[in-house]
């Protein structure tokens, strides 16, 4: 460690100074995800380390297997960061830290310098961003877009309020349970908490969306300052046919197309929904996936067959 570069401290999240935490965050593209009430949703007991007083942070969620310490990326977190001001440290920071750890795999921001010796690769996800007008971002739509949101308003279906977040969590399961059965129990329950903590932090968008007295449509999204991601949705077949995702989208998009610079789909790299995503006029961004394997023969033939790490 160089000179003059001060103490690295993991600190339990009970230790954690919320005020300083959101402060550092405050002004990060990523702050969505490193919101300590995002990330007490979906990593319980999640810890970090800070550089100085709060000079640089690193929320983590450390584990231990056989004496061996690791990290993985929790689910719902698409990308971690480095935040702090001080962007001149930064890469020592995360190259003294990782070094704690036999082996992990951390998603992290295209800007993110990598540490010398650890793998990398890329993956995506999609965002649109808004033009200065609502029409002029709406020309971004393709035909096939633009012909379902036709078809929603030739429809008899509407928009209606809900609150309840289980209503979301429910039609998944019924819709998606099948294609999904990876999901745990303890999976929709992080899904609910970060639903319920979004609602409480008044970050929550909930939109759902009616058809022949049907629930056909619910879609979650945060919104944060000037940005707006989309979380989690659902829309059933007879949703499908009049459109519905896609009204649900766009209504979204017009409420916030004022007060935010454009919506994070949350994406993906599944081609199906990164097509969706990108016929409204989303581009792909990339985001980083950082890997290494420091465990003893036989074990890290094991992890790498298990996690391809």
């Amino acid at each position: 460690m160089s000179k003059g570069f001060g103490e690295i401290r993991l600190i339990s999240r009970e230790e954690i100074q919320i005020d300083k935490w959101e402060e550092v965050i405050a002004d990060s593209d990523n702050s969505f995800f490193l919101s300590y009430w995002y990330l007490d949703a979906v990593m319980q007991n999640w810890k970090a380390y800070v550089l100085n007083d709060y000079e640089l942070v690193f929320p983590i969620l450390p584990a231990q297997k056989m004496g061996f310490s690791y990290v993985l990326q929790p689910l719902f977190l698409r990308a971690f960061s480095v935040e702090g001001k001080a962007n001149e440290k930064k890469l020592e920071f995360l190259t003294q830290f990782l070094k704690n750890y036999h082996f992990f795999e951390l998603n992290c921001v295209q800007e993110t310098v990598i540490p010398i010796g650890i793998d990398s690769n890329e993956s995506v996800y999609q965002f649109l961003e808004f033009e200065k007008e609502y029409l002029q971002t709406f020309k971004k739509y393709s035909e096939n877009t633009r012909r379902k949101l036709k078809d929603f308003q030739k429809s008899t279906a509407e928009f209606i309020e809900i609150s309840d977040v289980n209503l979301l969590i429910d039609l998944f399961k019924k819709e998606k349970g099948n294609q999904f059965a990876h999901l745990t129990t303890e999976s929709y329950q992080r899904l609910k908490n970060l639903m319920t903590n979004a609602l409480e932090s008044n970050c929550g968008i909930i939109k759902a969306i009616s058809f022949e007295n049907e629930l056909v449509a619910i879609g979650f999204f945060i919104k944060k300052r000037d940005q707006l991601l989309y979380l989690k949705g659902i829309v059933t077949s007879s949703g499908k046919k009049i459109g519905a995702m896609q009204a649900l989208f766009d209504k979204v998009i017009q409420e916030n197309h004022e007060s935010c610079i454009g919506l994070d789909f949350g994406g993906s790299s599944d081609e199906g929904l990164a097509s969706f995503n990108k016929k409204f006029g989303a581009c792909d961004r990339n985001y980083l996936i950082l890997k290494q394997n420091k465990l003893p023969w036989p074990l890290n033939n094991v992890v790498k067959r298990k996690l391809g790490i």
